[in-house]
């Protein structure tokens, strides 16, 4: 995540090598547009029917070769698959940039997979993202959102069905993280609706997961949830969840964030902690400074640490940024310099204000 948001990784089998070691944010909307077929269905064998050498921009790879059989339950996209489904693949395999990945399926999965013709078949689309989870079943006729009926709300709906249906919190985080904070929000209602489920509001991990998704739709009917999150001892959110609400947060108008992240400076958890001080710089509002300052004197290092770098970089004072948390001549003098900074700030403003 998140935790920052993580993102994605619990989609990419395997990096290719050093030089595209980081792989591409997975888009839905771009693996719908790009896919000339798309099926839904049970992944029910993978076997390996061989192996060699396959070139890349000049360098070798092991190749292997795979049979996947999959029970079709549902075409999304182009000329309607057989029940029966079966699928040949390669990998490693590069996709339309030239990244290399070793993208496969898993058997006894259920997925939504993304194809492109080829002379002799079908391919991935990319092989970073050959496929999402998605649910066998879809949500009861009590479940009143639907997201529409074109390809990529409903590839949308097949793979968010995993939280209104029966599945493991590990299948329904894996359909959270797919979403695209610059290109999803219209799930939004749907997962609004998604933290009345009681296995959803019940683990921590999924509802901020969600509330953090919501948030940086700008959906501000849930910050008071997000606050209680936060907040409230009796919640149990760790501060990894925490951090990532915290960032969620720093994207909102600075009139909301900045309060909060900087009531986030006084939560138990140091590891929180280091998140607001850190996200208190995102919001690059002067009114953040005031609040790195009142917790200068932090008992733990590292948000100390943090608390320096965000007011070097938000009043423009890199030069008193410290290079680590050793306690040394250079600390010590960083120290110094922003009391000094904060008692001239708090003089200035005093001034201001009774003139």
């Amino acid at each position: 995540m998140r935790l920052l948001r993580f993102t994605l990784a619990a989609f990419i089998l395997c990096l290719a090598p050093a030089w595209t070691e980081i792989a591409p944010v997975v888009s839905i909307t771009e693996l719908v547009h790009s896919a000339d077929l798309i099926i839904v269905g049970r992944v029910e064998h993978v076997r390996q029917t061989g192996a060699g050498e396959i070139n890349f921009h000049g360098q070798s790879y092991a190749r292997r070769d795979f049979q996947a059989e999959i029970n079709v339950d549902e075409t999304i996209k182009g000329e309607s698959a057989a029940s029966q489904f079966a699928l040949n693949y390669s990998t490693p395999a590069m996709d339309s940039l030239g990244n290399v990945a070793e993208g496969s399926l898993t058997p006894n999965t259920f997925q939504v997979l993304f194809l492109r013709k080829t002379g002799d078949g079908y391919a991935f689309v990319s092989p970073y993202s050959p496929s999402l989870p998605a649910s066998s079943r879809l949500c009861g006729a009590e479940w009143q959102l639907r997201l529409g009926e074109d390809a990529y709300r409903k590839v949308l709906q097949r793979v968010l069905d995993v939280l209104c249906t029966s599945s493991t919190t590990g299948d329904k985080l894996a359909a959270l993280n797919i979403l695209n904070w610059g290109e999803d929000s219209s799930v939004a209602p749907f997962l609004k609706a998604a933290l009345n489920l009681p296995e959803v509001n019940s683990n921590p991990l999924l509802r901020t997961t969600i509330l953090g998704d919501l948030l940086k739709w700008k959906d501000l009917s849930v910050l008071p949830l997000a606050e209680n999150d936060l907040f409230e001892p009796s919640k149990h959110v760790d501060a990894n969840l925490k951090s990532n609400l915290l960032l969620a947060i720093s994207s909102l108008n600075p009139h909301l964030s900045v309060p909060l992240l900087t009531r986030a400076l006084t939560l138990s958890e140091p590891e929180a902690r280091v998140g607001a001080a850190r996200f208190l710089e995102y919001t690059n509002s002067d009114t953040a400074v005031d609040g790195l300052l009142s917790a200068l004197d932090d008992r733990d290092r590292d948000v100390q640490f943090q608390i320096m770098q965000s007011l070097g970089n938000l009043t423009n004072q890199r030069q008193w940024r410290p290079q680590t948390t050793t306690k040394d001549a250079t600390w010590l003098a960083c120290i110094q310099h922003w009391h000094e900074f904060g008692e001239q700030r708090r003089r200035k403003l005093g001034s201001s204000s009774a003139n």
